[in-house]
């Protein structure tokens, strides 16, 4: 009896170790598939933890206290996302390019001329901020400038963490790269919240953005030793080599497009206070930023793909080049049409969890999930463009689509309410995926468009 039933023990440990190894083959040969998986897996989890954040903080400060610590953070996260001068994302793409030849100066040197350039610039913009408010505060005090000044003082550390998030990424350093600032920096400061809550201090927003400011700090150092000790791993010790005029040449058509960006994703919610009641926007921003987690996707296979593509490019692989480009749109739509149905079905659930009202805004999120369709629909496209070097094209598509983006919302409020602003950036994001299809097909002779690469390549 003992040998009958070792059999189909036998069996299923059989099954479980081919099950094993044929995970582990499909891990080898699918590298940027699963790394796009554990970028979206870290960024999903970082918006768990993000949202506890939020709620822990706006228990503990009160309404009034919280709203000055969200807009002292918002500073840091607008201001900061733009003061490294669009080194984020050459890192991206120059990193791999460095590496795939071997030209490891040129990978040292932008290494450190990368960071330096990051923290300068933000250094910089951080003591012009503190002059300001100094001079505004001694003439007339306001409970917003010590949060304020807190931020500033965020801001070259939130450029570091910037800098090198899109090294890492490139590399393909995933968990070094985004782990820190997206789970430790949340964690960190859920835990200092608990710890001066049971000390006694006061629960306003100084504190908190104190607290901000050393969990910003705390990511800082544990993401650069995590990078430094990959790139001591993987990179030969050189003296490094500097080209910034190159670097800055590639890197600020990149800071325009980043701008540019960052209009067509807050532009509805700042048109709105023009023209709308507060309780209004308070709705609308609940369905954009639930529907708007579909993006996850978009971003994850971005990052997972951008450093093989530039590679392949440095290495003149365009048979590489296409491949991987086609294996990005499918891997970057199929997911995000599965998500956003997924979205739309929980979402007049989630909406009602945020209080009486918030379900009048779930038509919206339909309106809203067209654009992101229309997004993922040309694969992560700008990131196409700016790792086969046409910054200029990429940063060109997105001005225009924030132009449009601007317009519209400017017409349509007025006339359709959130509606209209619905409508408005599903349009202007629709069109930037057109634009940049268009780039794509006449600089490279690339269609990006999903139907052209539904079908998987031979390899």
């Amino acid at each position: 009896m003992i040998e009958a039933r070792s059999a189909p023990q036998s069996d299923l440990t059989r099954v479980i170790k081919n099950a094993l190894d044929t995970l582990w083959n499909s891990r080898t040969s699918h590298s940027e598939s699963w790394s796009a998986i554990g970028v979206f897996a870290i960024r999903a989890a970082s918006a768990g933890l993000l949202f506890l954040t939020q709620i822990v903080l706006a228990r503990w400060m009160g309404a009034s206290e919280f709203g000055l610590y969200v807009s002292a953070w918002t500073c840091v996260l607008v201001v900061g996302g733009i003061s490294h001068l669009g080194f984020n994302v050459a890192m991206m793409r120059l990193a791999p390019q460095y590496h795939a030849n071997a030209d490891y100066a040129a990978f040292r040197g932008l290494l450190n001329g990368g960071r330096l350039i990051a923290i300068a610039s933000a250094a910089t913009i951080a003591g012009i901020g503190l002059a300001g408010l100094w001079i505004a505060s001694s003439q007339s005090g306001s409970a917003l400038a010590v949060p304020m000044a807190l931020a500033l003082l965020c801001l070259p550390l939130y450029a570091l963490t910037d800098v090198q998030d899109g090294l890492g990424r490139g590399q393909g350093w995933t968990v070094e790269a985004i782990g820190p600032p997206y789970i430790a920096r949340p964690l960190v400061l859920l835990l200092l919240v608990g710890l001066v809550s049971m000390a006694g201090y006061a629960a306003n927003a100084v504190t908190g953005m104190t607290i901000a400011l050393t969990a910003t700090l705390t990511a800082a150092v544990v993401q650069t030793v995590l990078i430094e000790r990959r790139v001591e791993k993987s990179v030969p010790a050189i003296a490094p080599t500097y080209d910034f005029s190159k670097w800055l040449k590639i890197s600020l058509p990149l800071l325009a497009g980043g701008i540019c960006d960052l209009v067509i994703q807050n532009a509805d919610v700042l048109m709105l206070n023009l023209f709308r009641p507060s309780s209004e926007i308070g709705i609308y921003y609940a369905a954009a930023k639930t529907a708007g987690l579909a993006l996850f996707v978009h971003y994850a296979v971005g990052s997972a793909y951008a450093g093989r593509i530039a590679a392949a490019r440095a290495l003149g692989d365009d048979a590489a080049v296409r491949h991987l480009v086609g294996n990005a749109v499918r891997w970057t739509f199929i997911p995000s049409a599965a998500v956003t149905v997924g979205i739309l079905l929980v979402g007049y659930p989630v909406l009602a969890s945020f209080g009486a009202g918030f379900t009048d805004a779930y038509p919206l999120m339909f309106i809203l999930s067209i654009g992101i369709l229309a997004k993922s629909a040309t694969g992560p496209a700008d990131t196409i463009l700016n790792m086969l070097g046409h910054q200029r094209a990429s940063a060109l598509s997105i001005a225009l689509a924030a132009t449009l983006c601007v317009t519209l919302n400017l017409i349509l409020i007025p006339l359709w309410s959130v509606a209209g602003a619905a409508i408005a950036t599903a349009s202007a994001v629709t069109a930037a995926s057109a634009f940049n299809w268009y780039a794509a097909r006449r600089l490279e002779g690339l269609n990006l468009f999903i139907l052209a690469n539904i079908k998987r390549p031979m390899a």
